[in-house]
């Protein structure tokens, strides 16, 4: 049987993140193996939010996947728009979640509570920045780009994690008080050692579908052995969870740029979805809370919509561009 191509960017984590997809594949019956693209995401500078946001990372993937010179591609799901883009040539299939908190690294162990006045904190998101604003307004936050031995390098002490990345040598190091970034990856990557601080939900809202990893498939064409495949490795609470998440963005007609934060989960059957959305600022936010009584894919989509509704209707639109048409 030839290998199914799986489509992946070609830094650390996402190489690291599409083996591991692959090799639940391969346990599942169907062998796989990498091929890398390059993303405009990996080869442009600047502030994601100004690089056109939400599918920068993913659009060389998806067009490789649509034109058959890769089988599956796999991303971060929270890296993919929530528009269907493609009229319906591409599916989603999703494994189990990993971690979905943000995490804190912080020069010298410290945490976010216990960073000095006026420390300074980077991150690539507009939502990390907004909630670290409204929990620490004394410190200064600042964007920052770069894989994570590149954001980690940043943090006083932790210079040399840039060798872990390809540039080295190139940037800033050690300027920094501290960085947020997706517990999620540093999982994946051996290093959650590294954080200080895991970030509680109930404190900062991660972005919709973050720890989630996404595989894509052509939906017409896919073979009916990958197809079996991916429906082994798919986890059904992680899919009705991020729909709901996704559901929310996209009644707000949000991206990557806005700051909202999302995180749904299932107990006893019981679907549950926090929402915020933050002034970019951190000067002024708006949550809420809905709950389904039976957690499946048509309920999420429901309470994603109705939570994004009374977001609305209390007004987050003056935060960011949402608007209620």
């Amino acid at each position: 049987m030839s290998p199914v191509l799986v489509g992946t960017r070609a830094s650390t984590l996402a190489t690291t993140q599409s083996q591991h997809v692959a090799d639940l594949l391969t346990a599942a019956g169907v062998p796989a193996e990498l091929v890398t693209v390059t993303t405009t995401g990996d080869v442009t500078s600047g502030p994601l939010a100004q690089l056109g946001g939400t599918g920068v990372f993913a659009a060389a993937l998806r067009q490789q996947l649509l034109e058959g010179d890769v089988d599956l591609a796999v991303h971060s799901l929270k890296d993919l728009p929530t528009k269907d883009l493609f009229d319906g040539k591409l599916s989603l299939a999703y494994p189990p979640r990993e971690d979905p908190r943000d995490a804190l690294v912080g020069r010298d162990r410290l945490n976010l509570d216990d960073l000095p006045e006026g420390a300074t904190i980077g991150t690539g998101s507009p939502r990390r920045a907004a909630q670290i604003r409204a929990i620490r307004p004394d410190c200064t936050v600042t964007d920052i780009r770069g894989n994570v031995g590149t954001r980690l390098s940043r943090v006083r002490g932790l210079e040399h994690f840039a060798s872990r990345d390809s540039g080295v040598g190139r940037g800033t190091h050690g300027d920094l008080d501290a960085v947020v970034l997706a517990a999620a990856g540093l999982r994946r990557l051996g290093l959650a050692d590294v954080a200080t601080e895991f970030l509680d939900v109930d404190r900062v809202l991660p972005a919709a579908g973050q720890g989630c990893l996404a595989i894509e498939y052509r939906t017409g064409d896919t073979p009916d052995d990958v197809l079996q495949a991916m429906s082994v490795i798919e986890d059904a609470s992680t899919k009705i969870a991020v729909i709901a998440e996704r559901s929310l963005l996209l009644r707000l007609e949000a991206g990557c740029a806005a700051p909202i934060g999302a995180h749904a989960e299932i107990h006893d059957n019981e679907l549950i979805l926090d929402a915020v959305v933050a002034h970019p600022r951190g000067t002024e936010s708006l949550r809420e809370r809905g709950q389904a009584a039976n957690a499946s894919v048509e309920s999420a989509v429901q309470l994603g919509t109705e939570v994004a509704e009374l977001l609305l209707e209390r007004g987050a639109g003056r935060f960011t561009e949402l608007t209620l048409d």
